[in-house]
């Protein structure tokens, strides 16, 4: 038994090229999402309709979250993704020849679509192959590639700029290399059983924490990578140390990733989730009223980024644990709709309180939420025991 098939498992091959693909899609994501706020705020947009405008892609996630499930069941999970990446292709070369508000909106909503499926498609696969022993750790590496992939797009944009039809081309190239590995190597995707279609509210209802901790990434993940940018360049920091202190924060990421996913296939997930909420609500407040002090603050982005990138991965993995085979895709459906609700609201709530109360209003809505969704977790766990 080889090093890899010991610690992945005897699907440590397929394991391989969902982890490639993984990383492609988040340099692209991380790439895309900034590059937009940027180009509209350069264009005198305010944040209230940036937020507006990037809320399109979650909409579309959550209108079509019971159909995602269907698809994948009927074409499979590998041509699922392939199908998606090719849409994604096309819609991004769109965003350069279609100016305005209006026309981004819907091309992010159909993105959104697309992105939703290949989500779905996704999770279901990672979740269908692990079991009690590696579900962490598996989900772990996934999200570390991911996270890695997202940081990298800051970094990107900061050589291919914001002007012109470069970026968009960049982004378009990555989302076909990722349809690559699937197309000529082996994965040899799971046979999902029959498709289970379950009931949204009642399935949200039953597990509060699970879906709670998803809604609350969502608030404040898209909120953070088109916002925190601005919030930065106003506070008088320049737009290149801007892209690198986000850089820095995913990086953040990257380092916790690791130990959480050992120990979550170790110890209690929800004290483990607990934890990372914590330092996710005290993170950002330390971190901006430290911004000239360039190594405290650095201390804090890492924190930060380490803490909110790793609760979705326990999100994931109490949910893998929790659903049968034969439920994970409609269950994983329900996860990303959460998430993506979190999406529309968070962009929404961030800008306009930025509009309102200066830049200090996007540190004041991620601390307000991330405190909220930490009473609700401690009173779930002081009632689990």
């Amino acid at each position: 038994m080889s090093f890899f098939e010991s610690f992945l498992g005897k699907n440590y091959k397929t394991y391989f090229v969902l982890f490639l693909c993984a990383l492609i899609i988040g340099i692209k994501l991380g790439t895309l999402i900034p590059l937009l706020s940027l180009i509209l705020e350069s264009q005198g947009y305010s944040n209230t309709q940036i937020g507006i405008n990037v809320i399109a892609q979650p909409i579309a996630t959550i209108l079509f979250v019971r159909v995602t499930p269907k698809i994948i069941h009927k074409y499979g999970l590998s041509r699922s993704i392939i199908a998606a990446q090719f849409v994604t292709v096309i819609l991004y070369f769109a965003f350069p020849i279609f100016s305005g508000l209006t026309a981004w909106f819907v091309i992010r909503f159909l993105i959104g679509f697309a992105g939703a499926l290949a989500w779905n498609a996704f999770d279901t696969w990672m979740l269908s192959m692990a079991d009690d022993t590696n579900r962490g750790k598996i989900i772990t590496i996934y999200n570390l590639v991911f996270v890695a992939g997202f940081a990298l797009g800051p970094v990107m944009l900061s050589y291919t700029g914001i002007e012109g039809w470069l970026p968009f081309i960049v982004i378009a190239s990555l989302s076909f290399c990722a349809t690559i590995p699937l197309m000529v190597l082996e994965t040899n995707p799971p046979k999902l059983p029959t498709h289970y279609s379950m009931p949204v509210l009642l399935t949200v209802i039953a597990a509060p924490t699970i879906f709670g901790a998803a809604l609350l990434v969502g608030l404040e993940d898209v909120m953070f990578v088109a916002f925190f940018p601005i919030f930065l360049i106003q506070n008088n920091l320049s737009q290149e140390l801007a892209l690198q202190y986000v850089t820095i924060a995913l990086v953040g990421g990257l380092l916790f990733q690791p130990l959480v996913g050992y120990l979550l296939d170790k110890y209690n997930k929800r004290l483990i989730l607990n934890i990372l909420v914590v330092i996710t609500f005290i993170s950002p407040i330390m971190m901006s009223i430290n911004l000239s002090n360039f190594y405290i603050c650095i201390l804090f982005l890492v924190l930060w980024g380490g803490a909110s990138s790793s609760i979705f991965i326990c999100a994931l993995t109490m949910l893998g644990e929790r659903y049968s085979a034969s439920e994970l895709a409609g269950a994983t459906a329900i996860l990303v709709m959460v998430f993506e609700c979190g999406s529309v609201a968070g962009p929404i709530i961030g800008g306009s309180a930025m509009d309102m109360l200066g830049p200090n209003g996007f540190i004041y809505t991620l601390s307000s939420l991330t405190f909220i969704f930490l009473i609700i977790a401690i009173y779930r766990s002081i009632g689990r025991n």
